[in-house]
């Protein structure tokens, strides 16, 4: 189960010290789904320029993350990581999200610090606003589905 957290008061910290926003969620899905973790950034867009590898906390391998831009995604699958460009809505931070269903009609994705915590995703829609994905290489075993909780 991966929990959502809604509070958006800076006040509120995750027990590693950071505000629940939404790199801090992608970082707790990986950490808590596959035992993998990535370097600090300063928001999501900085995530989506930089971070390229995962890294194992137990054994210290490193994982290479696939990266797709925007348009060239045909399909969106649990677990892919979607990014959004920096703009005024997002405070210049860009924004993150998680595939948590993906069918051949629709995708759900699970967001932090949002008005929509899950949101039904459309794969067609063309925004300009949409940078690409993150995705996990295919011989790491993927949940079917992700649950979520919302706080």
């Amino acid at each position: 189960m991966l929990d959502i957290y809604m509070n958006r008061q800076k006040k509120v910290k995750t027990e590693y010290g950071v505000p629940f926003e939404c790199v801090e969620l992608v970082r707790r899905f990986y950490n808590q789904y596959y035992g993998l973790t990535f370097p600090s950034v300063k928001d999501a867009y900085e995530m989506f320029e930089k971070i390229e590898t995962l890294i194992h906390t137990n054994n210290h391998q490193v994982i290479l993350l696939q990266t797709i831009t925007a348009p060239n995604i045909d399909r969106l699958c649990v677990g892919d990581i979607l990014f959004w460009k920096r703009n005024k809505n997002n405070d210049y931070y860009g924004h993150v999200a998680i595939v948590v269903y993906s069918d051949r009609k629709k995708v759900v994705i699970a967001q932090q610090n949002e008005k929509n915590s899950l949101e039904v995703f459309d794969i067609n829609k063309k925004s300009s606003d949409f940078l690409g994905i993150k995705r996990l290489p295919d011989w790491i075993q993927k949940p079917a589905i992700i649950y979520v909780k919302v706080i």
